[in-house]
């Protein structure tokens, strides 16, 4: 990667404290308290100028609290934060980013409407007399997009999800970035995608940046980190300076406090159980399935490459994606048009939770109850009033069921962590009993221990007789979940891989080949 970033003059926010260290990043004893709680308690970590360090930790742990107080979004309640030797105090995002520290978040922030040039130079765009310097702009994008695979000129709408994370580093690169961190930047990419990205790090890595790689999969820290710490309860539980020498398996205990059981759903054959969904002749949006039965009880995953149709298909089934033709039925009756819209589709005893919890599942300022609650008090209100009894009682027990972390019911969601918020959806569409759960990618952006908590929840689910499509491109996860897996290309079921033909590698291959 070539290029030069912009330089910018240090505040008065930085003191010098010395130099000649080989850290870029150092973080002494630092606790955040909101009140008698503290979010984290004496924090302190070492990042080695020119390495990626990852941060690893359950939801609730504290990640976001230190990256809060690094990038200067929060101020710590004790402790000191050292760049490159020289003390930060009190310092806002803004003299953070001037002294090289930026956070790229989970959703690229891109205009899709502009081209991938000016999103990179966005509010530093070079100017004389008012006017923009369009000739400059393209030259210095040209140079610090070089070896990138991006084109300066394209439109941003056009980048595809990898590329959208790269434009976004070198975005904090052209602003002076030096130490960046990316929060679980590997979110909704493909394995391949994930390997390009990685490279594009290392590379950088190569020129002197310096990451803080957040992540919940402990392979992705393995692959591409040179550190590691955790995080447990806002404390340091631990961590490695060369993690080469650790294992997955310690990082678990390390997340956890204790060793990691993998869930793994026990398989058997459905060939004696009723149908209990037939799909025949679908075709919608990437689309084109002849037939398709599942069983009662049965979870049955879909995955494949983005477009392929795993995710097309079960969009169109809950009536997300109209489907020009085909039909759907139940428990071997007749089959009737697929949905055409989600309330079709919830009134025929289908549910979905969506893979983007944050703009589709949960409505933050309202409760736990409240939310549990959203998708089936309709059917229970008497002249459209809710009775809070009702409400009480329908969520009551899935909030136990569940194992939601927080003090009861009434708790606001926006309070809880991801893998929480991540429990409260899955309560919300159980509670409309349905006869077919779909769940579009639902460990995504978990820790590992929740992770197994809800893969237990949707085994149990279906052992009520619920039959379930998880839509994932986790082949781990499909591997230890689902009794079946539909492989997709080209908008159709490539192959059906059922009992030991259901292996991580397999599932790769069959999904590229």
């Amino acid at each position: 990667m070539t290029g030069q970033t912009m330089k910018h003059e240090a505040t008065d926010a930085i003191t010098d404290v010395g130099s000649g260290t080989d850290f870029a990043l150092r973080v002494e004893n630092v606790s955040k308290s909101y009140g008698a709680f503290y979010a984290l308690r004496s924090v302190s970590l070492n990042i080695r100028r020119g390495s990626i360090h990852g941060l690893l930790g359950e939801n609730g742990a504290g990640k976001s609290t230190l990256v809060g107080i690094i990038s200067g979004q929060r101020t710590p309640s004790s402790g000191a934060i050292y760049l490159d030797g020289k003390e930060v105090a009190n310092a806002d995002v803004r003299a953070m980013e001037e002294a090289g520290v930026f956070l790229v978040t989970q959703e690229p922030m891109i205009i899709d409407h502009i081209s991938a040039a000016e999103n990179l130079m966005l509010g530093i765009w070079p100017s004389s007399g008012g006017f923009v310097r369009w000739g400059r702009l393209k030259a210095d994008a040209a140079r610090m997009l070089k070896g990138s695979g991006i084109d300066p000129d394209v439109n941003a709408g056009r980048l595809n999800a990898v590329a959208r994370r790269k434009l976004n580093i070198l975005r904090a690169m052209f602003s002076g970035g030096k130490v960046i961190i990316l929060d679980e930047p590997t979110a909704a990419l493909t394995v391949p995608d994930r390997r390009q990205l990685f490279d594009f790090m290392r590379q950088l890595k190569n020129d002197g940046v310096t990451f803080i790689f957040i992540s919940h999969y402990n392979d992705e820290i393995l692959e591409i980190c040179d550190a590691v710490s955790v995080l447990r309860d806002g404390s340091l539980a631990g961590g490695s300076e060369d993690v080469a020498s650790l294992t997955s398996e310690q990082l678990s205990e390390l997340v956890l406090g204790r060793g990691l059981v993998l869930f793994q759903r026990e398989r058997r054959t459905f060939a004696s159980e009723p149908v209990a969904v037939s799909l025949r002749n679908v075709v919608a949006h990437h689309v084109d399935l002849d037939e398709l039965d599942i069983r009662r009880g049965e979870i049955v995953g879909f995955t494949g490459l983005p477009g392929a149709g795993a995710k097309e298909l079960a969009r169109a089934i809950f009536g997300l994606n109209a489907a020009r033709s085909g039909t759907i039925g139940f428990a071997g009756d007749a089959g009737q048009s697929l949905p055409r819209h989600p309330q079709a589709a919830f009134d025929r005893g289908i549910a979905y939770l969506s893979d983007d919890r944050r703009k589709d599942g949960v409505v933050g300022h309202l409760s736990i109850a409240e939310n549990i609650a959203l998708s089936s008090l309709g059917r229970r209100a008497s002249f459209g009033f809710v009775q809070r009894g009702q409400e009480a009682s329908l969520c009551d027990g899935y909030f136990a069921s569940m194992g939601i972390r927080a003090p009861n019911a009434e708790a606001v969601v926006n309070t809880l962590s991801g893998g929480n918020q991540q429990k409260v959806c899955l309560g919300r569409v159980l509670a409309t009993e349905p006869r077919l759960l779909i769940l579009d990618e639902p460990t995504r952006g978990i820790d590992v221990g929740v992770k197994q908590d809800v893969l237990r929840i949707i085994d149990g689910l279906s052992k009520t007789g619920v039959s379930v499509i998880i839509v994932s491109t986790d082949t781990d996860e499909l591997v230890r979940a689902v009794d079946r897996v539909c492989v997709f290309r080209h908008g159709a079921i490539h192959e059906a891989v059922t009992g030991d033909d259901i292996a991580t590698e397999n599932l790769r291959r069959l999904a590229q080949a």
